[in-house]
């Protein structure tokens, strides 16, 4: 008996059954990374932040994908809204529809789905398909799932609009490639891709009223509320938003679990619970104190940062500012350590491209200079080069560059 719900459902989601498929797609990074394994075995997977453009380079994957097979023997369903269901429901439906199998299984966000990786992992064993699943949060991170489809997946992480991607989205990409000659422009559009938060939805938005309540309900409440208590076993949501309330207030906090938990009213345990449910939900990431010894660096106090921030969410200050570039800066490098030592001398940014260590402090002034710590830094550990990245200030000094944040952020 075919479900009439999901018969509807799939309809919708899989127009280029019946008519010509056509998409606005604008370059991502990450898709290029990706596209190579469109045609292997192994599942490929998608994960990230809500609004991000998951779905965007799913519906990519589709359009190529049609270049060489035929509408009907593609199906994509999105588990959104549809998450007690069972996988063979829409398996059955689609051969009622069309009297075959699919070939192709494109699954979004999968992770409502329970125990979607033990089911994924039945499928991809019948060797019948080639699997693409997406979600909005980190899906191997929670237990068993690594496990149980180890060796048969390739997880990819689609983040937020590089300020590079947010170039080439408003036609611009000529810009990256001489950043002096464009210099005026190229921080006009910073303060623009700021305001966007790199969401591609608000791009070119300027109602500050509407980007706040954007990035307040249709990101942090919708992934609290909705995503993360479904998964989760959160007694409170409203302190998760307590705690990413803090977090926008000052991005780059060292987080004392103890001193916090007790300012929040819940026990350490649960504090330290949260913060790595919203990490898996990518509304937080993470940078440990530099060490090299790895097990010093994981027992130290850690820094946390907001995946969402824009300018309309901090006060308007120059201090605000400069930890909102700094914000981005540590976004946009994937940076995982920053270095602070016994006498709070401290780094913002610990590099380690090539294995090679590149400190990078973040004076978004006037008047940069550098600070002890990176002198220390330099010292304790004879690198070779460090980075001041700076509002207008380009120059070195010794070993240390001074780097305009929209340089750095093209990749300096």
């Amino acid at each position: 008996m075919v479900n009439e719900k999901v018969e509807r459902a799939l309809r919708e989601f899989n127009p280029f059954w019946a008519t010509p498929f056509k998409i606005e797609y604008k370059n991502r990074e990450i898709y290029e990374k990706l596209a190579r394994y469109i045609k292997e075995p192994q599942i490929v997977s998608l994960c990230g932040l809500r609004r991000v453009g998951k779905t965007t380079i799913l519906q990519k994957i589709i359009y190529e994908l049609l270049k060489e097979n035929s509408p009907d023997s593609i199906l994509y369903f999105s588990f959104d809204d549809f998450g007690g269901l069972e996988l063979y429901d829409v398996l059955d439906t689609f051969q009622e529809i069309h009297k075959k199998e699919p070939k192709f299984l494109i699954f979004d966000e999968v992770q409502k789905l329970s125990n979607w990786a033990g089911k994924v992992k039945i499928l991809y064993d019948t060797k019948k398909y080639k699997i693409f699943v997406s979600g909005s949060e980190s899906l191997f991170l929670r237990k068993g799932s690594l496990e149980s489809l180890a060796g048969r997946i390739f997880e990819f992480e689609v983040k937020k609009l590089s300020f590079k991607e947010y170039l080439d989205f408003i036609g611009k990409a000529e810009m990256i490639k001489k950043p002096r000659l464009y210099d005026i422009e190229l921080r006009i559009e910073l303060s623009n891709y700021l305001f966007s938060g790199g969401f591609p939805e608000l791009i070119e938005k300027k109602d500050k009223e509407f980007v706040r309540q954007y990035l307040k309900t249709a990101i942090v409440e919708k992934i609290v509320f909705k995503d993360m208590t479904k998964i989760y076993p959160i007694d409170d949501p409203a302190k998760l938003i307590a705690i990413l309330d803090i977090l926008v207030d000052n991005p780059g906090m060292l987080v004392d679990f103890s001193s916090l938990s007790q300012e929040l009213g819940i026990s350490r345990q649960t504090l330290s619970k949260y913060f790595e449910y919203l990490e898996m939900a990518h509304l937080v990431v993470k940078l440990y104190n530099f060490s090299r010894n790895r097990i010093t660096s994981e027992k130290s106090l850690k820094k946390f940062y907001p995946t969402f921030l824009s300018p309309v969410l901090v006060e308007e200050s120059e201090e605000k500012m400069g930890k909102l570039i700094e914000n981005t800066c540590v976004l946009t490098t994937d940076a995982k350590f920053f270095w602070r030592d016994k006498y709070k001398d401290e780094v913002d940014i610990i590099l380690q491209p090539d294995k090679e260590l590149i400190p990078v402090e973040i004076k978004y002034r006037n008047q940069p200079s550098q600070n002890k710590g990176l002198q220390k830094f330099l010292k304790k550990y004879k690198c070779e080069q460090a980075l001041v990245v700076t509002k207008d200030k380009r120059g070195k000094n010794e070993a240390v560059r001074f780097v305009p944040v929209h340089e750095f952020l093209l990749g300096f």
